[in-house]
Parts: structure tokens; C-alpha cells; sequence
């Protein structure tokens, strides 16, 4: 029997989608992510060290399923409140910085998300990053 395909249907996923993403790349983002959480804590933050951080903890978010059940929302709800008091003392025209506790609770996703990126297929990082696109741009 042959199969026909549909006009829907897309076209199979080529080898470099079907990878975790190349080890420089993982490197280029980890470092990113990790340089932005070191940079805001030491007091010099900015707009974009935020986004940095509010990209990596919302992809690792859209990338949980990659982890162990174990792991749950907690992690995820704990670095969203601190980028969120971040943000706050920024508005309030106080300095770009985070204490202690939020770096931690912001350091464990990071690692976390650091663990997806190894792992997971590229197609799987992007579908992730189009969701968050989509959460930002939506309602």
C-alpha cells in the first residue's frame, strides 16, 4: 500500500531539529543568562538583563514538560516573583538589583533550563520559544 500524504501535513523534521541545539549555542545562551543574573544582582542591571532572565525562566517554563514530574511549578512560580520584585524596585526608581533569596530562587531554574538546552530537540526549543512569543504578544 503506499501512503499518500496530506497538504497539511508538514514536512518530517530534518536532522539538525531532531538534536539538542549546537554546544555553542547552549554555551552562547547559558552564559547570557547566567552574566544578566550575576549583573542585576551586583546592583548594574538593566531592561535588557531582565528580558534576558524573564526569556530563560518562560522557555524553561514552556520546556517543563522535558523535566522530571518531581520537579513541579514551584521552582518556576518562586523566579517569576522575584523577577517580579525586581521589576517593582526598578518602577519605583530604586537601583536593578536582587537580594540574595531571588537570585537563588531565579539560579535554580537557570539551571534547570541550562539541563533542557542539552537535551532537548531543537524543534522543541524553538515550538518554546514561538509559545513565548505568543504569550507576549497576546492578551
Amino acid at each position: 500500500m503506499s501512503r499518500k500524504s496530506s497538504s497539511r501535513s508538514r514536512p518530517p523534521l530534518g536532522k539538525s531539529m531532531l538534536l539538542p541545539l549546537p554546544v555553542a549555542r547552549i554555551r552562547s545562551l547559558s552564559l547570557e543568562h547566567h552574566l544578566a543574573l550575576e549583573t542585576i544582582t551586583s546592583g548594574h542591571g538593566n531592561v535588557d538583563l531582565l528580558v534576558s532572565l524573564l526569556k530563560a525562566v518562560y522557555t524553561a517554563w514552556y520546556l517543563r514538560e522535558e523535566m522530571p514530574a518531581s520537579a513541579g511549578n514551584r521552582p518556576f512560580q518562586h523566579a517569576e516573583a522575584a523577577l517580579e520584585r525586581c521589576i517593582a524596585r526598578a518602577e519605583r526608581g530604586e537601583a536593578w538589583e536582587m537580594l540574595d533569596a531571588d537570585k537563588s530562587a531565579i539560579e535554580k531554574v537557570l539551571v534547570l533550563h541550562d539541563k533542557q538546552l542539552a537535551t532537548v530537540p531543537a524543534h522543541r526549543f524553538l515550538m518554546a520559544l514561538d509559545s513565548l512569543n505568543h504569550f507576549a504578544v497576546g492578551d
